[in-house]
């Protein structure tokens, strides 16, 4: 990103219009309509505290507590197909394997302990309990062997098969995953979101030891030995990263115990990276860990413009249209933008007045490109603040992945009044100020009547058993995969057949709902009741498990595909978008496995080698919290989905709660 810097100038702008077209079923992404954008703005507090600012893609890690080996099955010696590993385990204890292969059935499985002689391993693990691992309709089969008093020492597994195997595109049979009680840990993350293409992109990944702290871990320096990563580009290839600890490679300081590595991205499209890292515990034990993250890479569509930015009132007198000069690099779409007001006291020390932002189509001009934003002249009379006027932290971002394509730190704002409302008494904070004024023409129909919309998740079904709900509308967009924004569009098409409703929402359909709260006028503004939106079981801060099965799609057939809005760093970056004020209008739920104490505590336990417990199967306890939503609760004893290999029912099936949720939600 760009870094500039003006000189402090003086300001005005207007407003905006909207105009749209609505329907009454779910249409697939590509036929998606323009709807009504508001104009957020918000209080200066949010500016104080960075509630708005983009994340630190280092507090949106992966932990890892096991790795994921590939399987390249070679031609044996004396006929068929071979293939084997070693693994280092340091501590004593449970020792879990899961294999995850098309064709899996057809192979014997041999392992050998430390100090003893390869054993078939159903002689050591038993027969092996089948599992399944995926989100809702997104499910991968595999088998899971646990060993419960595993010894610490080296580790070897042996694939044997007559069955010629059928590889994936980059020559990837399968997977085993392999797990242990060891305290000793891998974080990784993204070193920046600089998702472009022609740009260096980053990982970093270091050791730690699990201590039950919460936030970003503290590296160990001195334990990891080596670490690489393999990256799986849009095109099907295959390449190798080595990755540094020498303060040259996005990885800090030199010799502190963090490794990064670097790569120019060439190609757009959805990436995989593995990180794997080999490392020895201070007390000489050896271990093995693996990370995956998938993320996108963008082309950069255009820049800001080094000129001050133009704001005039509108015709209302009410509000400033404020304008930011952009240069295309591509096609023209919409964008995310953000800045912060500030303003002069009496004193002459700046202030802030508000933020400002939303989704904008941006306006072809003769020398390029306009970015308009609009501001009620209301939070000028409540900062009391005049000119000279600026804006700092003005960035871009694209619509669908929340990529930033551009960010400048400060502009000078150019205007030459203020609206009216600016000299009048503020008042109190009204959703006009909040969201800009309610569209002319609104996506809804004043005649349809008021509903609770029932919505559920990612690459899933009919999940909310109807008998608990009364006046309800289902949404419907099964089995399918759509990033945050294009699923809010979906559920707004859906529900302008209607005058207004509330959602109660599964999974990422939470998510979605939230996105077409923030950013669009929808049916949503217009429904009363003490709940607008209720959410069960969804991953506002992501989940683990979009990484490892990007991977594993790969060998099984991508199923609905990689999303990365359900991705720790994909879901910090949109949560960064999403103002304090709709946070405030969500009401969540979270439930994982009933802790007892006579059994091994899993939900899925296949999940429990990708995840932190607790967890419903797919979302951790911690990553279904939204920070300024209200938590109605965590439930034990209802898992994310119901399936053949969880315990338990699934977590939208609780009829209690659904009565609950029938009883408060707005319509």
């Amino acid at each position: 990103m760009k870094t500039r810097t003006f000189p402090i100038l003086f300001a005005f702008l207007a407003v905006f219009v909207v105009v749209l077209l609505f329907a009454n079923r779910p249409a697939a992404a590509s036929s998606r309509q323009s709807l009504p954008t508001k104009q957020l703005a918000g209080p200066p507090d949010d500016i104080l505290t960075g509630a708005m600012r983009l994340p630190d893609p280092a507090d949106a890690g992966t932990r890892s507590h096991a790795a994921m080996i590939p399987i390249h099955l070679a031609p044996a010696s004396g006929g068929g197909w071979a293939w084997q590993s070693e693994w280092p385990v340091d501590v004593a204890g449970r020792l879990t394997l899961a294999l995850f292969a098309p064709d899996a059935e057809k192979w014997a499985l041999a392992l050998q302990t430390p100090g003893g002689a390869a054993q078939p391993l159903e002689a050591l693990a038993g027969s092996g309990q089948p599992v399944s691992l995926g989100i809702n309709a997104w499910q991968y089969p595999g088998t899971l062997y646990t060993l419960e008093n595993a010894q610490a020492g080296a580790y070897r597994l042996q694939i044997t098969t007559a069955a010629t195997p059928q590889p994936n595109s980059r020559g990837i049979h399968g997977y085993v995953a392999i797990s242990s009680d060891s305290p000793y840990r891998l974080y990784t993350h993204l070193s920046s979101y600089n998702l472009l293409t022609g740009q260096q992109v980053g990982l970093v990944a270091y050791a730690y030891r699990e201590n039950g702290q919460t936030g970003r871990p503290t590296p160990l320096t001195g334990v990891v030995r080596d670490a690489g990563i393999t990256l799986h580009l849009p095109n099907g290839d295959t390449q190798t990263v080595a990755m540094f600890d020498d303060g040259k490679h996005a990885d800090g300081a030199a010799n502190d115990g963090v490794f990064g590595g670097v790569f120019t991205a060439t190609q757009t499209g959805d990436y995989t990276a593995q990180v794997l890292v080999h490392g020895v515990t201070p007390a000489g034990r050896g271990f093995l860990r693996s990370s995956a993250h998938m993320f996108p890479i963008i082309a950069p569509s255009l820049s800001l413009d080094d000129v001050a930015a133009q704001a005039q009132v509108t015709d209302d007198d009410k509000r400033w249209q404020i304008n930011l000069s952009a240069t295309p690099l591509g096609p023209l779409s919409r964008v995310k933008v953000y800045a912060e007001l500030w303003g002069s006291l009496p004193d002459g020390q700046m202030t802030p007045v508000a933020w400002i932002g939303g989704i904008v189509q941006p306006t072809p001009t003769a020398g390029g490109a306009q970015l308009a934003l609009g501001l009620d002249g209301r939070w000028l009379a409540r900062a009391q603040a005049a000119a000279p006027f600026e804006l700092r932290q003005v960035r871009v971002q694209d619509a669908n992945t929340h990529i930033p394509l551009d960010m400048v730190e400060r502009m000078p704002l150019l205007a030459q009044r203020l609206p009216a409302a600016a000299m009048q008494p503020a008042g109190e904070i009204t959703e006009e100020m909040l969201s800009g004024p309610r569209p002319a023409t609104a996506p809804r129909n004043p005649a349809g009547g008021s509903v609770l919309m029932l919505i559920h998740g990612y690459c899933s079904s009919s999940v909310w058993p109807t008998a608990n709900f009364t006046n309800y509308a289902l949404f419907q967009d099964y089995n399918q995969n759509r990033s945050h924004d294009e699923f809010a569009q979906l559920i707004n098409n859906f529900g302008a057949q209607f005058s207004s409703f509330g959602a109660v929402a599964h999974s990422q359909g939470g998510a979605a709902s939230l996105h077409l709260y923030t950013y669009y006028w929808s049916g949503l503004n217009y429904a009363t009741g003490p709940r607008l939106i209720q959410s069960v079981g969804t991953p506002y801060q992501g989940t683990a498990l979009a990484g490892n099965l990007a991977l594993l799609g790969q060998i099984f057939g991508v199923g609905c595909g990689t999303n990365w809005d359900l991705t720790y760093e994909g879901s910090a970056l949109w949560l960064a978008g999403i103002p304090t004020t709709a946070k405030d209008d969500v009401y969540y739920h979270t439930t994982s496995d009933k802790d007892v104490w006579w059994r091994w505590d899993f939900c899925n336990p296949v999940t429990t080698i990708f995840l932190e417990d607790p967890d419903d199967g797919v979302v951790e306890q911690w990553s279904g919290q939204l920070a300024g939503g209200h938590n109605l609760g965590h439930k034990q004893g209802c898992f994310h989905i119901d399936s053949w290999v969880m315990r338990d029912p699934g977590q939208t099936t609780d009829a209690s709660r659904n009565s609950n949720m029938n009883a408060y939600d707005a319509r």
